[in-house]
């Protein structure tokens, strides 16, 4: 990749936009500057041999040195800051169009590569922006010493760059190759990070079982790390031969120039010597250029992954929902219309593989939800409850079928409008470290709490976060279901919700707490397996592969 197709320096330019000039020109300021310094020292050197070093060449030494070193802090500063500032703007936009993406792709989604790719580069990318802004200085301090060692020696200032030019193309040579082992590295390393968290997140199996925990670390594990550890190692072999041979080749140099160069060209003592200053003070500042080269090659592969990201996040955003990824979420809550009835025709889901042949089908003919209903599905595993209740509530599109709200086409509503009318407690739920999307007071919150006999275990502080989520499996379901209701939305859909629930708590769940909304007006629709409770529910209805069995009437009647 050249440096015009850098994301790297497309980064910097975006959010330095009108800056960038300034910058560019602060870095000329600042190479300009370190470049005078280093004439007043030969200056200096040059008046020792006569009536000693002039004030005015102190002065003048101490000027550019205060120069650089203002220019050189603001262009190192300022440019860390635009490659932060652009860095966590790329991240925070990527998130946005995260939550924007339907369901069905987020599910085929690795979610360690994603995390991965959002929070590595950060670092990295501040690091190269002051280490460029570095080397842009010194590049601009060496054309200036190759310059002057032309007006010193032309045949002299000749060899010194073609020993430099021949060293230099060797190194980036190996750094090239340092280049093409890092992805097989990375990836050998992704891979055994992936047996680490089985490890982890696989510890209670594991502890009781030997035979699984053998295959974990002998055939995966074991394995991987060699696998890693060899990519890894071919890697930093290249890099350490790389480093190695320019740290040699800067000694090479002032060898070839104070041994050689007087006896292969016609160069007297004097120049031989101010050529000797001139590369002296050229070798540190090219020192950092170079080594500039092989994080910029980390950098670019850092920005590439999260361009890709981008690219399939811009693929795959909701039509609906694309203007408010773009505005980051900022805007008014939809208006969601008073719920009166719910009716599904002919839907149809299906899972498909990466050919995109069905693996598993969600068919309902017909579906009807009626204001203040409490409805119970069952079913055995894998019968297709909660693909359905994700189809119902809009996480899930499906292939075919039509909704109508309220006897209106949902296409009148809008899905992203119509997503909106229900809260949910999933199976996978999760506890955010706050209450999000609240508009009621603290009262209503104490209330909740009490009411799932939570209020000697939770306190939900001032800033909205909860006192602890280290709680056991049923209070942390029941602290779910405190924030599912305090959305307040007029349908509920609960997934098995009361299956860590002890004895006693389940019990006023279903007779007391779901009654208790009906009576306010919610509609209930629930994954259950209690059928001791079923007579609870005005309808209970079966699936099986994916399918309703015909609604029955409330059990009992």
């Amino acid at each position: 990749m050249g440096l015009r197709d850098s994301r790297f320096l497309a980064l910097l330019r975006q959010q330095a936009g009108p800056e960038s000039k300034k910058l560019m020109l602060a870095c000329c300021g600042a190479g300009l500057a370190q470049g005078v310094a280093v004439f007043s020292v030969m200056s200096g050197l040059a008046q020792l041999g006569s009536d000693g070093v002039q004030f005015q060449t102190f002065l003048l030494f101490l000027l550019s040195l205060y120069i650089f070193y203002r220019l050189f802090h603001y262009i190192t500063e300022k440019a860390a800051l635009l490659a932060l500032r652009g860095i966590m703007d790329w991240r925070i936009r990527l998130a946005a169009k995260l939550r924007g993406i339907p369901m069905e792709h987020f599910g085929r989604m690795q979610t360690e590569r994603t995390q991965a790719v959002l929070l590595d580069a950060q670092d990295m990318v501040v690091e190269a922006a002051r280490m460029l802004m570095a080397a842009a200085a010194n590049s601009v301090m060496m054309v200036v010493a190759v310059a002057r060692m032309f007006t010193i020696s032309f045949l002299g200032a000749c060899g010194v760059l073609l020993c430099m030019a021949v060293g230099l193309a060797v190194f980036f040579r190996l750094v090239s190759s340092v280049n093409s082992r890092m992805l097989p590295a990375i990836q050998a390393e992704k891979a055994f990070s992936s047996h680490l968290r089985d490890l982890q997140e696989g510890f209670q199996h594991l502890k009781v079982h030997f035979g699984k925990t053998r295959d974990l670390f002998q055939r995966w594990l074991l394995p991987g790390l060699e696998k890693a550890s060899a990519a890894r190692e071919a890697m930093e072999r290249r890099h350490a031969l790389g480093i190695s041979f320019f740290a040699v080749f800067n000694l090479l140099i002032l060898g070839l120039i104070l041994f050689l160069l007087p006896r292969l060209l016609p160069v007297d003592a004097e120049s031989v010597t101010s050529l000797l200053v001139l590369v002296m003070f050229c070798l540190s500042p090219m020192m950092s250029l170079v080594g500039f080269v092989p994080m910029l090659g980390k950098v670019e592969m850092n920005l590439g992954q999260l361009d890709a990201l981008e690219h399939e996040l811009d693929a795959a955003v909701e039509s609906c929902e694309s203007g408010l990824a773009a505005a980051r979420w900022e805007g008014r809550e939809p208006e969601v219309p008073a719920f009166e009835s719910l009716r599904l025709s002919g839907v149809s889901f299906a899972y498909r593989d990466a050919s995109g042949a069905p693996l598993f089908a969600v068919n309902v003919p017909e579906f009807s939800l009626k204001r203040g209903e409490i409805v119970f599905l069952c079913g055995g595993n894998g019968a297709g409850k909660t693909s359905f209740m994700r189809v119902l509530c809009g996480l899930y599109t499906p292939q075919s079928g039509e909704f109508f709200v309220n006897g209106r086409p949902m296409a009148d509503l809008g899905v992203d409008v119509y997503r909106n009318m229900f809260s949910i407690v999933p199976g996978d739920f999760h506890l955010f470290q706050h209450i999000l999307g609240l508009h009621c007071g603290p009262d209503r919150v104490r209330e909740l709490l009490a009411l799932m006999r939570l209020e000697t275990k939770v306190r939900i502080l001032e800033d909205g976060a909860f006192s602890t989520r280290d709680l056991s499996a049923g209070q942390r379901k029941r602290l779910a279901l405190t924030c599912a209701l305090l959305e307040d939305r007029e349908i509920c859909l609960f997934d098995e919700v009361a299956a860590d629930f002890d004895p006693e708590f389940r019990r006023c769940f279903y007779e007391k707490m779901l009654p208790m909304l009906r009576d306010q007006g919610k509609t209930i629709l629930a994954v259950s397996h209690d059928d001791r409770y079923f007579s609870c529910a005005d309808r209970v209805i079966h699936m099986a592969d994916g399918s309703f069995a015909p609604e029955g009437a409330k059990p009992g009647l």
